[in-house]
């Protein structure tokens, strides 16, 4: 029998270079002169514009600070106008922290009289002003009790007094004298 034809076979390793390998450095010459020029050229390009810009943002600098160097004077001299309108604000600060804290008299007044009956004669009104509500301390005479009810009653209806209590009563000569203790609200005085 003859002897049978050998297939035709191809031997190829991939991993074995058929020729002699470039070295690294062949290859990064290569490398620098086909691609790493362009690199090359957009960082000078890059270098360039921010060293023009330096420059640029130097003279835009100096020209304000001459700006401000130029007004100085100008605000100096709004000094002492400065001052007084601080010490404006400052009074009226306190005005109106004196005005919150102290009590609207002639409203007080008022509201009592409007309470008080045609037969109560008031002899004396005291106020007392402290940290906390201010107490009003009424003093009169009457020749009825009603009226001392009525007034009574009146001044608990007010929205300005609360704590409206009879602290004394007494007769005297035809004469019933009363003595009324009451507090009086916080109204928070009266805004500029």
């Amino acid at each position: 029998m003859p002897k049978p034809k050998p297939l035709l076979t191809i031997k190829l390793n991939l991993l074995k270079p058929q020729s002699n390998p470039e070295k690294l450095v062949v290859k990064l010459v290569r490398w620098l002169l086909s691609s790493g020029r362009f690199i090359f050229v957009i960082v000078n390009a890059i270098v360039l514009i921010a060293f023009g810009a330096r420059f640029k943002l130097d003279a835009d600098l100096a020209a304000k600070k001459e700006s401000i160097e130029q007004q100085i004077p100008y605000i100096e001299s709004l000094k002492l106008y400065e001052i007084l309108i601080r010490e404006t604000q400052l009074k009226l600060v306190t005005i109106d922290n004196t005005k919150k804290g102290t009590l609207d008299w002639p409203e007080i007044l008022g509201r009592v009289s409007d309470q008080t009956p045609l037969g109560i004669k008031v002899t004396s009104i005291n106020i007392v002003k402290k940290i906390g509500p201010a107490a009003i301390h009424i003093n009169g005479e009457t020749t009825s009790s009603n009226n001392i009810t009525s007034f009574i009653k009146g001044l608990k209806e007010e929205a300005t007094f609360s704590e409206v209590n009879l602290a004394g009563v007494g007769l005297e000569q035809e004469n019933i004298k009363f003595t009324i203790n009451a507090s009086i609200k916080p109204t928070g005085g009266k805004s500029l």
